[in-house]
């Protein structure tokens, strides 16, 4: 067996471990490490990252070790009840402290913990202290005690934002990994000083955190189910992408979606694992379209454009969010990802109804803008990687639950994928249109 099927093959095992009753041990020992006892337990959400590993985060319930109730009592660990624990088969080189490591056969090496202490994002606990917020993202004048703090996204060893509100003020705090939030700030003074409606800066970095004042306008996820967003025209998403400054091109060049289309396949093959031999031909036929299509020139880019990271107003966009990926590459890869994340919104939930007239409308206008066929593959290939990630929880929480043999939407986009790359290739055969 090849290291590449190796590697995919631990994959999957650790996806189908975490989905099981094996964690229940683990958890066990990571608690009891931490002064718990383990009471009830759920996989909350799963995250897999397709050659990195899989990460379970695990809502838990605990007692106190002599069986009692959390408090402040008798042989209570100091600080609050731990509500989550996660389990990682991504590879930690040098676990700190509070990571419990054990060794499975066919998955390798996992690695635990008690939430917040995630071990690369070492800001997270003092992100989610309302006394520590109120310090840094709101300072003086404000009550300490009048902070609430709520986890609104959490990709495990990667980042999280924190919503914190204290009165009718808000601030998002972005927790990143070592050295990352430095980058981040400039990227939101680049943006800010070239009139990119970028969301302030309110504090930070410190300890890798950024607090962020929040941006004007309505989140065009809103507007979609709204209407179909209607009331915005395409012209004002191209015009924001346009007003990027020309510093961006400086920064360091990121992959768009579309380059690891095939490794984003297996992704979707350890969710939809009876559909592995439909996925990997739809992987490999979207890189050969991908790859023999015009990219277009290189110019600045957003890096993760979608409806999540736009808010609107008065027509226009009036909050550009999530800049991290901001950085050299192709307009056709920034339109690909709004569109490959708009075509499968009517499958998560019925109010996406006008969505495909949405997706129509947009689709028309991107083609007098860039290549068809790259738009469509594109596309195709960031609808391909949204398959692992179709199932979402009850409480909004990122990732696919496990131990089943797919979801209704990860079909659905599964076949939103086919269906791009059956435009491309149509488009292919046929005269092409020049843009303008």
């Amino acid at each position: 067996m090849r290291a590449r099927d190796i590697h995919v093959t631990r994959e999957q095992e650790a996806i189908a471990l975490l989905g099981s009753d094996a964690p229940e041990d683990f958890l066990r020992r990571v608690l009891a490490a931490a002064g718990w006892e383990l009471g009830t337990w759920q996989l909350a959400s799963l995250h897999h990252r397709p050659g990195a590993g899989a990460t379970g985060v695990f809502s838990v319930e605990v007692t106190t070790p002599d069986g009692g109730m959390p408090g402040n009592g008798p042989g209570a660990p100091p600080g609050p009840a731990p509500t989550h624990a996660c389990i990682t088969s991504c590879p930690l080189p040098h676990p700190p402290g509070g990571v419990t490591v054990f060794h499975r056969r066919g998955v390798g090496t996992l690695s635990a913990w008690v939430h917040p202490d995630d071990p690369l994002l070492p800001g997270l606990p003092s992100a989610l202290d309302p006394d520590a917020v109120t310090r840094f993202a709101f300072g003086n004048g404000y009550g300490a005690g009048a902070t609430r703090v709520e986890l609104r996204s959490y990709r495990p060893l990667r980042r999280a934002v924190v919503l914190a509100r204290n009165g009718d003020e808000r601030r998002y705090l972005k927790v990143l990994r070592q050295h990352a939030a430095g980058p981040l700030a400039e990227r939101h003074r680049m943006l800010r000083a070239a009139g990119v409606p970028a969301p302030a800066l309110a504090a930070g970095p410190v300890r890798d955190v950024v607090a962020m004042h929040a941006a004007p306008g309505t989140p065009l996820a809103e507007l979609l189910m709204r209407d179909g967003a209607a009331g915005v025209e395409p012209d004002a998403l191209l015009r924001v992408l346009a007003s990027l400054p020309t510093e961006v091109l400086s920064l360091p060049a990121r992959p768009p979606w579309a380059s690891r289309v095939r490794d984003y396949g297996e992704g979707a093959v350890a969710a939809l694992p009876k559909e592995a031999d439909r996925i990997r031909r739809l992987a490999a036929a979207i890189d050969a379209v991908v790859r023999a299509s015009d990219g277009g020139p290189v110019v600045p880019t957003h890096g993760d454009f979608y409806e999540g990271n736009l808010l609107i107003e008065d027509g226009a966009v009036s909050g550009l969010l999530d800049v991290d990926a901001l950085g050299p590459g192709h307009l056709v890869d920034d339109l690909a990802c709004f569109l490959g994340h708009l075509a499968v919104l009517p499958a998560l939930h019925t109010g996406y109804a006008q969505v495909p007239e949405a997706l129509r409308r947009f689709l028309a206008a991107f083609d007098r803008r860039v290549d068809p066929v790259a738009l469509r593959s594109r596309a195709a290939a960031v609808s391909l990687t949204l398959v692992a990630g179709a199932r979402r929880r009850a409480d909004g929480s990122e990732g696919a639950a496990a131990g089943d043999d797919g979801t209704p939407e990860a079909v659905s986009r599964l076949e939103v994928a086919e269906q791009f790359l059956a435009g491309a290739q149509q488009l292919r055969v046929a005269p092409r249109r020049r843009r303008t």
